[in-house]
């Protein structure tokens, strides 16, 4: 896992949709034809819990996860930057993504995985969307901070509670509220 890939470690300016165009299509088409995809480790025909699972997820599926996330920076060139962050309890817990969560239990089929793969990166360009939409409609003066208390204390309040609606108060929803 690099750490630098997570979303506590990003600023704003790094991630905003305005700065990053996005292709959806394109993106998808870029994460397919990495040299990754085309080994993706299969799942052990196990039942969940079974220490296979777990020991596979901890070595395999991580080292195909490692390898897979190595070549971000070519899909930030075909679009957002990519990472996010799964609700709970996944590679950088605490985020607006639903679709992978962690080696362990995402890495499953190849066509399966990709497409959750893809759909993480798609899910975390929405919720940059959707920041980005909201900061433009609310937009706060911090030179005026104290003029503007109730207007800040609503808008807090409201963007936190999208926050933890959005990332299902995993165990590091708060490193989501309080980065962005």
């Amino acid at each position: 896992m690099f750490i630098e890939l997570s979303p506590r470690e990003w600023s704003w300016a790094e991630v905003d949709p305005a700065r990053h165009q996005f292709d959806s299509e394109a993106a998808a088409g870029v994460v397919r034809s990495l040299r990754p995809p085309r080994r993706v480790p299969r799942r052990p025909d196990v039942p969940a819990g079974d220490r296979r699972l777990h020991d596979r997820g901890c070595e395999e599926a991580e080292r195909w996860a490692d390898a897979m996330t190595a070549p971000w920076p070519s899909i930030t060139a075909a679009g957002s930057p990519a990472g996010g962050g799964a609700h709970d309890e996944g590679d950088f817990d605490g985020g607006p993504v639903g679709s992978w969560c962690c080696p362990e239990d995402s890495v499953t089929t190849p066509d399966e995985t990709l497409d959750r793969v893809i759909a993480a990166l798609r899910e975390w360009r929405e919720w940059l969307e959707w920041l980005a939409a909201w900061f433009e409609e609310y937009p706060l003066d911090l030179a005026a901070t104290d003029d503007q208390r109730i207007l800040w204390d609503r808008t807090a309040r409201t963007l936190i509670l999208h926050v933890t609606d959005r990332t299902g108060c995993g165990s590091g929803w708060t490193g989501t509220a309080i980065k962005y």
